[in-house]
């Protein structure tokens, strides 16, 4: 059983599979939530990121897979971008759907770079 979470936010919609279920979690947005079942895929490789297909026939059904055509050959549907972790805390540190922030300016204004002095040869020609 995992929760499902579709993050549509930021424009392209992140489904978000969890172990937990985030309400009440730190960060969480509050959006709907909807318990799934998730099976896991066979001969997996270890430190290798796995596609997910929904199974067509069920909303609620989800498997992982090898790869993207393993989902084509078992006539699912290829679920992208995704992300399957612990809780909601995980998935914002991991996956930054917010984009990565940037660094903070310090107080000084920045100032254009100066243009390039003419060398003493090209100045006196």
């Amino acid at each position: 059983m995992h929760f499902l979470v579709v993050d549509d936010r930021f424009g392209t919609p992140i489904y978000v599979f969890l172990e937990r279920d985030p309400h009440g979690q730190t960060g969480y947005p509050g959006m709907y939530v909807r318990e799934v079942s998730l099976e896991a895929g066979l001969n997996l490789v270890t430190g290798r990121r796995s596609e997910l297909g929904r199974d067509p026939a069920s909303l609620g059904k989800f498997r992982e897979f090898t790869s993207s055509g393993a989902v084509a050959r078992a006539g699912f549907i290829l679920i992208e971008p995704h992300y399957v972790g612990p809780n909601w805390e995980g998935y914002c540190s991991q996956f930054k759907p917010e984009g990565v922030k940037p660094p903070k300016k310090s107080g000084r204004p920045q100032l254009p770079p100066r243009p390039a002095r003419a060398r003493a040869t090209e100045a006196a020609s």
